[in-house]
């Protein structure tokens, strides 16, 4: 064997056994992972039926009546099951980076993991529950987990894991759950309108009288003013209005009678997709009101150049599933208005070009 033969022998030994190792090294780590996430309590998320998150006086419930998740402090509205979902699936599929062993009362205050000290800034606390009222599963999220920067760079931002306790064990997680808030317009689907941007009408009334009002025979079309006449349209401003509702606006569900308010202002789109928003605006102590009522004719939908028999009753079909999403959050539901979107001005504002 020459010298170039054996060298290469040698060489590839040694890949062998540094690829041996390595595996032995993952096969230890994959081991000690797989046995700190079997530490960790399993649940059914189908067998939850409350979720209670608490921060201080900061509550929220959320109960599952009839297949569907309310919220408690908004009188039993629904609260958007996508959340609530995504909360569940997250806490039933919890897996740790590292388990904490023998922290002390220090260092459980300084992870903000204890909740009996009103001096200690706490963490936040879900308990989950059957329908028997027997609890399933309990976890503080506390202190977020921040990699240390490089030598001269600043430090990181946003947090790459969080300290919990579960039980006894105190873990560090991947999952932040930055959504995760013991208030309850966190949990609210908030109020938009979708596909302005199909809208063939618009009109705007203050106090049943109208304000103003555009037209286009089609969304191919620019929109000429019907009212007031002889005028020209302020695109730019129409494009706002759009937008502005398009975006979530609503910034949680009121409490009052939606019966009992005056709503002098009011905006209907009508739009090319068979959709049709009446959404009317009050203002109250400095505060705004809406309520939106939504309807959908499948008779009106105007087809998409090219569009198919077949694509068209699919797309009707997802438009009435649209339907039901719009109507269950947010049909005749009273909404706070988020303050800087001063929705009742807008709906005055003349689309006009100077």
């Amino acid at each position: 064997m020459n010298r170039k033969s054996l060298f290469l022998l040698l060489f590839f030994l040694m890949l062998t056994v540094l690829a041996v190792c390595a595996l032995m090294v993952r096969g230890r780590s994959a081991g000690f992972t797989a046995g700190i996430r079997s530490e960790i309590p399993k649940f059914n998320p189908e067998e939850i039926a409350s979720i209670r998150i608490e921060w201080r006086t900061n509550v929220v419930n959320l109960e599952r009546k009839d297949g569907s998740w309310k919220i408690a402090e908004r009188g039993m509205k629904d609260a958007s099951a996508v959340k609530v979902s995504k909360l569940l699936n997250s806490l039933s599929t919890l897996g740790a980076v590292k388990k904490l062993d023998d922290c002390s009362r220090g260092i459980l205050e300084r992870l903000r993991l204890v909740t009996d000290d009103p001096k200690i800034v706490p963490g936040i606390t879900v308990t989950l529950k059957g329908e028997a009222g027997d609890e399933k599963f309990k976890i503080i999220l506390g202190k977020g987990h921040f990699v240390k920067p490089e030598p001269g760079m600043p430090p990181a931002e946003n947090a790459e894991g969080r300290y919990v306790k579960i039980g006894d064990g105190v873990y560090l997680i991947a999952k932040v759950f930055e959504d995760c808030h013991p208030i309850p317009p966190v949990w609210i689907e908030p109020l938009r309108l979708f596909s302005l941007n199909k809208a063939l009408s618009i009109i705007a009334a203050d106090s049943g009288n109208t304000l103003w009002s555009v037209v286009r025979g089609n969304t191919a079309q620019p929109f000429t003013l019907v009212l007031p006449r002889d005028a020209k349209v302020d695109v730019g401003i129409l494009a706002l209005l759009a937008d502005m509702l398009s975006k979530p606006f609503g910034a949680d569900l009121s409490m009052e009678d939606p019966a009992k308010m005056v709503f002098p202002r009011s905006v209907r789109f009508r739009c090319a997709d068979g959709f049709d928003y009446f959404l009317k605006v009050a203002r109250k102590d400095n505060r705004e009101y809406a309520v939106v009522q939504v309807t959908y004719e499948p008779a009106r939908v105007v087809e998409l150049p090219g569009e198919t028999p077949d694509q068209l009753m699919k797309r009707k079909a997802f438009l009435q599933s649209r339907l039901e999403f719009e109507r269950r959050y947010f049909q005749d539901n009273l909404f706070l208005v988020a303050d800087k979107v001063k929705l009742y001005d807008q709906i005055g504002q003349l689309p006009l070009k100077k």
